[in-house]
């Protein structure tokens, strides 16, 4: 103890209050342990080193040492990312014994490394991945994106910036961390705001798709030579690049690379010239509707004139109205959107219309509405109709984006301490939000739709602009009544049609570009329409999950997609402003359904669900007769027209004439769908909304285990047909010997190898289609069974309920599951003669 009065200093006042998260450079002289306790040892000093993987026309425009911290850790630490509290697992202490091992202990709340705003993300990469063991080397079971790493986001991305501001002098990381989860310092930073006060001690970033991403910076004394203010710098840099006002000015210009497509040999219909519309006509029978080209119409030509109008490329009208005087009627209406066909339905072609309200100021006067009701209603064989109003029966877009809002911030909260607070009355705070409610409304209106063309009566969906509601309600009425829409492909076509061709306005509604002026706000035009039409669609796949032919994982991934500015889908208000990009700024296009240019093989099998039901064989013949006639018969095709766009693909050379075909629609009549839409039949999009909350894990559970669980069994099942159809027993499941204890009997290499060449020569057709059969590596040991069927039931106990998203997953064997996801996707020959697969699920 000292004694009273010495002169003595004590020993808690000789330690220097300076701290910094920066790495000093190599023979620094004030990087010592005398001088700075907070400084970084040795094998951290490469910080800078740790720079991110940059694409091409992508430069680096800030970066800084940065802690990143779990938003909110999960409730085991041992087996998260994180502590619950952040305070008590400080990724950086005061006596350096954990700073060499806070970015590769997988139980510390935060991660040292390098942050990075580019001119196409934020970019977080950790200083070491050496602690990270062969077992832990989770980005085989984790969902990897060829342009995007697991800590880093697109700009588009990024929805709000929230700054804490530094408690004193001397904020320590424990002190930067604390401040988190301190409400009273977060402030918002503005996409308007150029100018940042104070000095930033921490970021809160918050996602369009419910990330929440936490950054800590420990301040340098601002008195020293070449010392930095980094959580200024980030913040500057992101709100310079993360909220455009124009859009020019995104990353997709200046990333120049070619492209070249893939879709060509898919099923994908991009409604991007007439003969796509015209085969769509056919397919639903529609003869008394007319496909109608911008470019052939010398009014739309006419710069003076073409100003008036907001109209798509192609468009369908009906018949009985000649375009003159379409034109001039349209000009009474929002954004000019008359009556446009989307969809036809049953033998009597009852007509899918979407039509905009009336201007503000023709709405005294209804006659042009009536007008246009009345050709529509001429397109009928019994000349019913019955008009949908959705602005009085659903929320408006304000409406919807405000129940977003609420949403997000139950998604994504700031602290522990909040998220046990709304965790105690979440279903309250759920219900405030409308989200459910407003996802019920849609699913009621589109089955009503559904039920009022299956009774033969023409519906017209009526909104204030015809482009955002009725975009929900015409795609979910498909999805009911058209099984060729729960397929891959038929969905992709359908949202191609619906959205992006009928021009719903993605730029404005997923905030890409930022517009400021004195009248509104630089957000009031924002609203996730489209995710509120994907949560529809899962509800959907949950309540028939034999009906559709994607799963959730599929859709989660899209409403990533729609931030991803390389690729053009998602990403323009109208086809008019696309064709400038291309003409004026030479923007390479790349369709979003090219997936193979985001995710390889073993991503993409977690698109395909392997309980879905394949069409009929006589409806999928039906299809295929009839691409065989519109692509191979050569006396039903027309010469090319001025009509004919130049951009357009190679199968729109020549033009359809609808007249020549059979105008029976081959949509079956007994496949459609009748959901429940009450609240209490709906549930939470868990893997979109809480799958960046470890807290909220679990592992060996959820729904993916579930159906990990099912394709194990419909792989199982996949190997014993092929058995029984060859009449050979090399290729049985190791379930099978491990059933009856049996050893797997020995092959001989070169018998296995001429025997799968002759099973690869014997083609399959399933519904009319062509199909190889694929070749299944078998074991040559009852030793490697063994491995195998414990490698599996690891892999069925260590996966997440957010899979493949999330938290990464340990694995020892992950081939094994590929090999299962790869199996179970294969179609069953007689699925009713062994298993049926709606009995297990």
């Amino acid at each position: 103890m000292m004694a009273t009065g010495s002169s003595e200093m004590p020993d808690h006042r000789k330690r220097n209050t300076f701290t910094s998260y920066v790495a000093p450079i190599p023979g620094d002289s004030r990087a010592t342990m005398d001088t700075n306790e907070w400084c970084l040892p040795s094998d951290l000093r490469d910080v800078h080193l740790a720079k991110p993987r940059l694409l091409a026309g992508e430069q680096i425009v800030a970066s800084a040492p940065a802690y990143m911290y779990s938003p909110i850790a999960p409730m085991d630490s041992g087996s998260g990312s994180g502590s619950a509290n952040p305070s008590q697992s400080n990724g950086y202490n005061s006596n350096n014994q954990s700073s060499s091992s806070s970015s590769s202990n997988s139980s510390r709340a935060s991660t040292f490394g390098l942050l990075s705003v580019t001119n196409f993300k934020l970019a977080f990469v950790p200083l070491h991945t050496r602690g990270l063991t062969p077992s832990a080397a989770a980005s085989d079971l984790y969902q990897e994106n060829v342009y995007l790493g697991r800590n880093e986001i697109t700009l588009n991305n990024i929805d709000q910036i929230y700054t804490v501001a530094e408690l004193g002098r001397a904020a320590s990381a424990l002190q930067a961390a604390r401040m988190t989860g301190s409400s009273s310092r977060r402030k918002k930073l503005e996409p308007t705001r150029q100018h940042i006060n104070g000095r930033i001690a921490a970021l809160h970033i918050v996602c369009k798709n419910f990330r929440l991403l936490k950054f800590a910076f420990q301040q340098q004394d601002l008195k020293l030579s070449g010392a930095s203010d980094y959580g200024k710098l980030i913040a500057s840099a992101l709100v310079r690049f993360a909220y455009p006002t124009r859009h020019d000015l995104s990353f997709a210009y200046a990333h120049n690379e070619p492209y070249y497509s893939t879709l060509n040999s898919s099923g994908v219909c991009m409604f991007a010239s007439k003969n796509d519309w015209t085969r769509e006509l056919i397919r639903c029978g529609a003869s008394e509707w007319q496909v109608i080209s911008a470019t052939s119409v010398p009014q739309l030509q006419n710069r003076l004139q073409a100003g008036k109008y907001t109209l798509p490329p192609h468009f369908v009208i009906p018949k009985s109205c000649d375009v003159e005087r379409f034109l001039q009627l349209s000009l009474a209406f929002c954004d000019s959107r008359a009556a446009f066909w989307v969809y036809s339905y049953g033998n009597s072609a009852a007509s899918l219309v979407r039509l905009a309200e009336l201007q503000p100021a023709s709405q005294q006067d209804s006659k042009m509405e009536n007008i246009m009701l009345e050709l529509v209603r001429k397109c009928d064989e019994r000349k019913q109709l019955r008009l949908l109003h959705l602005t009085d029966e659903l929320p408006s877009v304000q409406d919807v984006q405000r129940a977003h809002r609420k949403l997000q911030r139950l998604c994504t909260p700031e602290s522990p301490a909040q998220f046990m607070l709304q965790d105690d009355k979440f279903l309250a705070l759920l219900d405030k939000t409308n989200w459910l409610m407003y996802v019920s409304l849609c699913l009621r209106q589109a089955n009503v739709a559904a039920s009022t063309l299956r009774a033969n009566i023409s519906c017209v969906l009526q909104e204030s602009n015809g482009r955002d509601l009725c975009c929900v309600i015409s795609s979910l009425t498909q999805l009911l009544l058209d099984p060729h829409f729960r397929t891959i492909d038929g969905f992709q076509s359908l949202v191609q049609k619906d959205w992006v061709a009928l021009e719903h306005p993605f730029q404005r509604r997923l905030a890409h570009v930022y517009t400021c002026n004195s009248e509104q706000s630089p957000c009031s035009e924002q609203s996730p329409v489209f995710l509120l039409f994907l949560d529809c669609v899962w509800q959907l796949t949950q309540q028939f999950p034999d009906e559709f032919e994607f799963t959730q994982t599929y859709l989660t991934t899209l409403w990533d997609a729609c931030f991803m500015p390389i690729f053009d889908t998602f990403q323009f208000d109208s086809q008019a402003q696309r064709a400038r990009a291309v003409n004026d700024c030479k923007l390479v296009l790349r369709p979003v359904w090219d997936w193979s240019e985001q995710f390889c093989d073993k991503d993409k099998l977690f698109f395909t669900n392997p309980l879905y039901q394949r069409q009929r064989s006589d409806y999928a013949a039906a299809l295929h007769n009839q691409r065989r006639s519109v692509a191979v018969t050569g006396q039903k095709l027309a010469k090319p027209t001025s009509a004919t766009s130049s951009s357009a693909s190679p199968a729109s050379r020549y033009t359809i004439n609808p007249q020549l075909f059979a105008t029976q629609t081959t949509v079956p009549q007994d496949r459609y769908l009748q959901p429940a839409h009450r609240i209490f039949d709906l549930a939470v999009w868990q893997q979109c909304y809480y799958r960046w909350l470890p807290v909220l894990d679990i592992r060996g559970g959820g729904q993916p285990q579930l159906e990990l669980c099912q394709r194990l069994l419909l792989s199982n099942i996949a190997k014993m047909q092929r058995c029984l159809e060859l009449q050979s027993l090399d290729d049985l499941p190791d379930a099978y010997y491990e059933a009856v204890g049996e050893p797997r009997p020995y092959i001989n290499h070169n018998q296995q190898q001429q025997q799968q060449q002759h099973e690869e020569e014997i083609a399959e057709y399933v519904d009319g289609v062509e199909r190889r059969r694929k070749s299944m590596p078998c074991a040559n040991s009852s030793s490697a069974a063994a491995a195998n069927g414990l490698s599996a039931a690891l892999q069925l106990s260590s996966l997440s309920s957010f899979f493949p998203f999330g938290s990464p997953i340990a694995g020892d064997a992950p081939h094994e599951l590929y090999d299962i996801l790869s199996t179970s996707s294969e179609l069953l020959l007689d699925t009713s003669s062994i298993l049926d697969k709606s009995s297990i699920m």
